[in-house]
C-alpha cells in the first residue's frame, strides 16, 4: 500500500475533527453546553498540548480566520435583525454597545492592574479592552439555539449590542496597542479621539452606502444562473469590510449595519440565501472555534488559572454589571432586566480575535495574554452560556405562551422550484393601506396564500383590506419578486 500523502492525511483528520464535533455537539446540547464550547475544546484537545499533537501556532492565521468569520457572523446577524424592533430600544442598545464597553474595559483596566501590579498600566487596560466587548458569535448562536424564548426585547437590545460593539473592542484596543509600542510618544489624546469618531463615522456611512447599492445590484441585476446571486452576496461581505478598513472606518460595523439595512427590503432569492449563509456561518464558526483551540497549549494554563479565573470573575461579577447599571441609567429598563443583561455579557470569538494582535506586533508576554483571555473566554462560555435560560427564567423574563406569534415555519422551508415565498410587512405610510387586494396591481405570477394581523391570520380575498403593519405572505416567480416589493412597500 502506498504511503499516504500530506494532504490526504491532513484533509482526514481535519474533515474528521469537524465531523466528531458536530456529532458531538448534539448530545453535550442536551446537557445546557453552548454548542462553540464544544468546538474551542475540541481544537484544543487536538493541538500539541492535547490527544491530536496537531502543531499550530499561526497567531497571524488564526487572526485572518477570525476576522473572516466575524464578518459573515456580523453580516448574518444584521440580515435575521428584526428593523423596527431594534428601532424602539436602539438608545438602550447604543449605549450597551458605547458606553458600556467603554466602562466595562476601564473598570476592569484598573482592577487586573490593582490586583496584578505586574502588568503595567497600559498592559492591564489592553487587556481590560480586548475582552470588553460582548461577543457576536456567541450570543447569535445561544439565542438560536436555546433562548429563543426570551423575551423579543430584551434579545433584540442583547444582539444589536454584540453586533455593534465588536467596533468598540477593537478601537479601544488599537489604541493601548499603539500606545504600548509607541511608548505613548507619537500620539496626542486628540489623535485617538478622531481616530475613534472616524472609525465609527465612516463605518456607519460605508455599511449603509454599500449596503444600499448591493441591495438595488441583486434587485436589478439579472444573472444567468441563480447559484450567481449566492456567490454575489457572499462576495460582497468581505468586499464591504475591506473598502471600510481602506478607508480607515471600522469594517465590523459596516458589515452589521450593510446586513441590517439589507435584511429590511426584498430582494431575489431572499430565503434561499438566509439558508446558505446560515450554514455557511455554521461552518466558519466551526473552523474559527477549532482553529482557536489548537492555538492554546492547556499545559500553559496550569499556571494561568488562578489570574484567568479572578479576571473572569471579576468581569462577569463586577465589571459588566457595573458598565450596564451606569450606561442605562434613567433608561426605562427594569431592575430584573438589567440583571439579566449584566450576566448575558458572553465571550467567545471577539476577545480571542483581539489578543491575537499583540501576538503578531511582538508585544512582549503577548502569548501569555492570549492564554488568559482564552480562559476568561472558556469561563464565560461555561458559567453564563449555560445558565442564560435558567437566568432569565429565574428573573421571569420568558415569554408566555401568549405572547409568542405563531409563524407559518413550514411554508418558509419549502422549495418552490422557480418561485420563492416571501414575506413582506407593509409599512405604514405604504400607498397600498386601505385599499382592497382586487384594487393593488401585482403581478399575475404571484399570488397571496396568508396576511397576519396583530395575532390573527386571514385567508385573503379579493375584498380583503389592506392595513399598515400587515405581514403578507406572497408566493411569487422569482423574477417578479422586486417588482412585487416595489408594489407593496412604496
Amino acid at each position: 500500500m502506498d504511503p499516504i500523502d500530506q494532504f490526504t492525511l491532513q484533509a482526514f483528520v481535519y474533515s474528521a475533527l469537524i465531523l466528531f464535533s458536530i456529532l458531538s455537539s448534539k448530545l453535550f446540547f442536551r446537557f445546557g453546553f453552548p454548542i462553540l464550547l464544544i468546538f474551542l475544546t475540541f481544537g484544543m484537545l487536538a493541538g500539541t498540548d492535547g490527544f491530536g499533537g496537531i502543531e499550530f501556532s499561526d497567531y497571524g492565521l488564526a487572526q485572518s480566520i477570525g476576522v473572516f468569520a466575524l464578518m459573515y457572523i456580523l453580516f448574518l446577524g444584521g440580515l435575521e435583525s428584526d428593523w423596527d424592533a431594534i428601532k424602539s430600544t436602539l438608545s438602550i442598545s447604543m449605549k450597551l454597545s458605547i458606553l458600556g464597553t467603554i466602562i466595562t474595559a476601564l473598570v476592569l483596566g484598573l482592577f487586573i492592574h490593582l490586583l496584578f501590579p505586574v502588568l503595567g498600566f497600559l498592559e492591564s487596560f489592553l487587556l481590560g479592552s480586548i475582552v470588553s466587548a460582548t461577543d457576536a458569535a456567541s450570543v447569535f448562536n445561544i439565542f438560536k439555539t436555546g433562548g429563543s424564548n426570551l423575551q423579543e426585547h430584551i434579545k433584540k437590545i442583547i444582539e444589536f449590542e454584540s453586533g455593534s460593539n465588536d467596533a468598540i473592542g477593537v478601537l479601544l484596543t488599537s489604541v493601548f496597542l499603539s500606545l504600548i509600542t509607541s511608548e505613548g510618544t507619537n500620539h496626542t489624546g486628540w489623535y485617538f479621539v478622531r481616530f475613534f469618531f472616524f472609525q465609527v463615522m465612516i463605518g456607519v456611512l460605508m455599511g449603509y452606502g454599500l449596503g444600499m447599492v448591493f441591495l438595488y445590484l441583486m434587485n436589478t441585476v439579472k444573472l444567468g444562473y441563480d447559484g450567481l446571486y449566492l456567490v454575489f452576496i457572499t462576495a460582497s461581505v468581505p468586499f464591504i469590510y475591506a473598502v471600510t478598513t481602506m478607508f480607515q472606518g471600522n469594517g465590523f460595523l459596516a458589515v452589521y449595519l450593510a446586513g441590517i439595512l439589507i435584511g429590511r427590503f426584498p430582494f431575489i432569492h431572499k430565503k434561499s440565501i438566509f439558508r446558505f449563509l446560515n450554514g455557511y456561518v455554521w461552518i466558519l464558526q466551526i473552523g474559527m472555534f477549532l482553529c482557536f483551540g489548537l492555538l492554546v497549549f492547556p499545559s500553559r494554563l496550569d499556571n494561568l488559572w488562578l489570574p484567568g479565573l479572578t479576571i473572569a470573575v471579576l468581569l462577569i461579577l463586577v465589571a459588566r454589571p457595573i458598565a450596564v447599571f451606569l450606561s442605562l441609567w434613567r433608561e426605562p429598563v427594569t431592575l430584573k432586566e438589567k440583571l439579566f443583561i449584566s450576566w448575558v455579557g458572553l465571550r467567545g470569538a471577539s476577545p480571542i480575535i483581539l489578543a491575537t494582535f499583540p501576538v503578531a506586533q511582538g508585544v512582549a508576554g503577548a502569548e501569555i495574554l492570549f492564554h488568559v483571555v482564552f480562559f476568561v473566554v472558556l469561563v464565560s462560555l461555561l458559567l453564563q452560556g449555560s445558565t442564560i435560560q435558567k437566568m432569565a427564567e429565574y428573573l421571569g423574563l420568558l415569554q408566555t405562551k401568549s405572547d409568542k406569534l405563531f409563524q407559518p415555519k413550514d411554508f418558509d422551508n419549502m422549495e418552490f422550484p422557480g418561485m420563492s415565498l416571501q414575506e413582506f410587512i407593509i409599512p405604514y405610510n405604504s400607498h397600498v393601506v386601505e385599499k382592497a387586494l382586487y384594487e393593488i396591481n401585482l403581478p399575475k405570477d404571484s399570488h397571496i396564500l396568508l396576511i397576519a394581523r396583530g395575532e390573527q391570520y386571514l385567508i385573503p380575498s379579493g375584498n380583503t383590506t389592506v392595513k399598515g403593519g400587515d405581514v403578507i405572505w406572497i408566493l411569487a416567480k422569482d423574477e417578479v419578486l422586486p417588482h412585487v416589493g416595489r408594489t407593496l412597500m412604496h
